[in-house]
C-alpha cells in the first residue's frame, strides 16, 4: 500500500534508513562518468547509495555492490556522483530531502555516442 508517486523502496540504507529507487533529474553523460573509469575498464555495473541534498544533489555517497568483483565500478560511480543530478524520493507527494537513494551505473566498454 503505496500512495500514488511514493518513489519506490528498494532497501536499506547505511543506519538502517529506508534506500529509495533514484529517479534521474538529469542522466549523466558518457564524459563525466568516464573520468573516472578504471584504467583497465571492463564491462559491469555499480551500484551505490547517496543521500539527496538541495537542488538535485547527492551527497554522503557509499559503496554498496558491483559487478564484476575488483572491477572499482562502484568507486568510479562514487566518485562521480557530484555530477548527478537525482530527483529526492517522495512521500505523499512530499520531496524528502535528506533520504536515501541507491544508484546504478552500467558500464559498457562499447563506444554507446550514436
Amino acid at each position: 500500500g503505496s500512495g500514488t508517486g511514493d518513489s519506490e523502496e528498494v532497501g536499506r540504507g547505511p543506519n538502517g534508513e529506508v534506500l529509495y529507487a533514484a529517479e534521474w533529474a538529469r542522466h549523466p553523460t558518457d564524459a563525466e562518468l568516464s573520468g573516472y573509469l578504471p584504467a583497465r575498464m571492463v564491462d559491469g555495473w555499480g551500484l551505490i547509495a547517496c543521500r539527496t541534498a538541495p537542488q538535485n544533489r547527492v551527497e554522503d555517497c557509499i559503496e554498496l555492490d558491483q559487478s564484476p568483483r575488483g572491477s572499482h565500478l562502484a568507486s568510479a560511480v562514487r566518485q562521480a556522483a557530484w555530477q548527478f543530478r537525482v530527483r529526492p524520493p517522495r512521500k505523499n507527494g512530499r520531496p524528502l530531502i535528506g533520504s536515501w537513494v541507491q544508484i546504478r551505473i552500467d558500464y559498457s566498454s562499447v563506444d554507446r555516442k550514436t
